[in-house]
């Protein structure tokens, strides 16, 4: 650097000179510059840090299907009082009971988690969460919440899989991470029974009452059917004039056929009057028998769908915020341009010292 080129820091500064002394160590400046850039870019520990994020993911499968092999002997409890096997299969596919398979439970598990209402109960009692959003409004804090439960997935592994990962990107710590999911699965798996229970006890009382009804109905017509029979004075039936006989041999035959027609009477008020007393004696125990049964199931400990905390896989993600290249790049300017002027100085007071 020239003498003239020097700058008189005992005297006001000269801005043109000031310029020039920049100037001339632009290639100094730009060195720097590229030196600092390339420094701050590579080296992460110059970097600010994002706050530590625990990704975690919990595999859920379908239960054991022993788990709900006691709801099929619920078929055997059917109004039409019939044991047989087949019978018993095509009923329960009819029926609520069809809903009650480790596949289809675990459909329905998924979609009780997935709509956020027992992980929103456990996020709101969450201390954390309970600072972070004690100054907001009601509406504010909802949706707040909501946020909290996106981060929070359940995706099927595969298309032909049966099995779920549960999957959570959190930002506090790993063990909240365990309690969090932990409480929401047991709250998720309580609505889950109360709902199946309560449209099970549905769908027998609706049964009972359809067998009322049609009692009640037979009533009626058996009631009619005997005061004929009583003014014919058909005591009991006789084999003559084609008059159609209900013996133990066609009884089951005739019954759908016969049951409801205009000539029932032909049977006699003997009969009928019978028919009539065993179904205003009918004490529907059967249906007593399933609400005993759903009563048992209720306290038996069912496992409704299959997951394991301890194999819950968690991962630590630190990450760091890159600088914006051109802040990086006034950095450095500013660095080289401290550093040629500062050296600058230093010259102009050794300078004079040499002559």
């Amino acid at each position: 650097m020239t003498k003239k080129h020097l700058i008189k820091y005992n005297d006001e500064i000269n801005l043109v000179e000031l310029f020039k002394v920049i100037w001339s160590g632009k290639i100094t400046i730009a060195l720097i510059t590229l030196i600092f850039f390339v420094i701050i870019s590579v080296n992460d520990k110059y970097k600010p840090k994002q706050p530590n994020l625990f990704e975690s993911s919990l595999l859920i499968k379908p239960a054991k299907e022993e788990q709900f092999l006691s709801f099929f002997s619920l078929g055997y409890f059917n109004y039409e009082r019939s044991y047989d096997e087949e019978k018993i299969f095509n009923y329960n596919k009819e029926n609520y009971l069809s809903e009650i398979t480790y596949l289809k439970v675990l459909d329905k598990f998924v979609e009780e988690f997935l709509d956020y209402e027992e992980l929103i109960k456990v996020l709101r009692e969450n201390e954390q969460i309970k600072k972070s959003i004690s100054q907001l409004s009601l509406d504010d804090q909802q949706k707040k919440l909501y946020e909290y439960a996106k981060l929070f997935s359940l995706k099927k592994i595969g298309e032909n899989s049966s099995y779920y990962a549960l999957e959570v990107t959190w930002p506090n710590n790993e063990r909240e991470i365990e309690d969090i999911l932990d409480q929401t699965i047991k709250l998720v798996e309580e609505s889950l029974a109360r709902s199946i229970f309560l449209k099970l006890e549905s769908h027998y009382r609706n049964k009972k009452n359809l067998a009322i009804n049609r009692d009640l109905a037979s009533l009626e017509f058996l009631s009619e059917q005997s005061s004929i029979a009583k003014r014919l004075n058909l005591f009991e039936a006789k084999e003559r004039e084609g008059a159609i006989l209900l013996d133990s041999s066609n009884k089951n035959r005739m019954k759908n056929e016969f049951m409801y027609s205009n000539t029932y009477y032909l049977r006699g008020y003997k009969v009928i009057d019978m028919e009539i007393d065993l179904i205003k004696n009918r004490k529907y125990s059967q249906f007593d028998n399933i609400e005993k049964k759903i009563a048992s199931l209720k306290e038996e400990d069912i496992k409704w769908v299959n997951y394991n905390l301890l194999l819950l896989d968690t991962k630590l993600h630190s990450k760091h915020i890159p600088l914006p290249s051109a802040l990086i790049i006034i950095f450095g300017l500013l660095i080289g341009t401290l550093y040629v002027l500062i050296s600058n100085a230093l010259k102009s007071y050794t300078v004079p010292r040499k002559k």
